[in-house]
């Protein structure tokens, strides 16, 4: 892998604006010319003051922390819970037999389906919304780490058996650094479902978060308001997937130099 010049940052960096400047654009003359109906679709030069306005006037950072804690609270507590059942998966083949069947069984349940029914059962609060942002994240989680973790070299683990590792060695020195990559990809995936979860409970159950002035903001046709708080929702979902991918970045930098000069 070839290092990145600046000159090829700035290139993609411009590319990046070029895109965004002309999708915007060509949406403001379709909207102004009324190709596409602006009652319907608004248009940036409403949208982007109607954002300044919800944030530095209004209470849309206010919204937007609602709709974060809940994300994060039950995307922790869906890592956390994901990663110790794929590592018992993973390194326990009794418990995979036992627990696998239920697994699969409970995840292909279509678990936004069961969004009223976590209102029955947790109330209108951000309890109801929790639970949702769980149960779609969890199995994600669990189901890429059981992968990543299936998936280190045979040659390593024969090296660990060589060496005489004991199992946290093994585990340690040999097994999880080859889950990581697949590990990481699961958690930026739950991560989306969070979001996903944390927003549709709010607009099906809600009058709190983005999610509750989203459906507010469409059931009465205010457009403008409506792309607003979405620009700030994608905003706050972009700076929290680009710490993540920083972070894989990080744990992933012997990855990286082992590629270099592959490709």
């Amino acid at each position: 892998m070839k290092p990145k010049t600046s000159r090829h940052r700035i290139y993609v960096r411009a590319a990046q604006v070029a895109v965004f400047v002309i999708f915007f654009g060509v949406w403001e003359v379709l909207a102004r010319t009324n190709i596409l109906n602006p009652e319907f679709t608004s248009e940036p030069s409403a949208i982007f003051p109607a954002l300044w306005n919800g944030m530095f006037f209004g209470n849309l950072f206010e919204l937007l922390g609602a709709t974060l804690y809940e994300t994060f609270v039950g995307f922790i507590i869906a890592a956390l819970s994901g990663l110790i059942i794929g590592y018992l998966m993973a390194e326990f083949p009794t418990f995979n037999e036992i627990s696998r069947p239920f697994m699969d069984a409970m995840n292909s349940v279509p678990r936004i389906a069961l969004a009223p029914l976590f209102v029955l059962w947790f109330g209108l609060g951000p309890l109801s919304r929790i639970v949702l942002v769980i149960t779609l994240s969890f199995f994600i989680v669990a189901f890429n780490t059981y992968a990543g973790l299936q998936s280190v070299s045979r040659d390593h683990l024969l090296l660990a058996r060589v060496l005489n590792a004991n199992r946290w060695v093994r585990f340690k020195v040999f097994v999880f650094p080859s889950a990581v990559p697949t590990i990481f990809a699961g958690l930026e995936l739950a991560l989306t479902y969070a979001f996903l979860g944390a927003v549709v409970g709010e607009m099906l159950a809600g009058n709190t978060g983005l999610g509750g002035y989203l459906s507010l903001t469409i059931g009465t046709f205010d457009t403008a308001n409506f792309f607003a708080g979405l620009v700030l929702l994608i905003i706050a979902a972009l700076i929290v997937y680009g710490a993540v991918h920083r972070l894989r970045r990080h744990l992933l930098r012997w990855k990286e130099i082992e590629l270099h000069g592959t490709r």
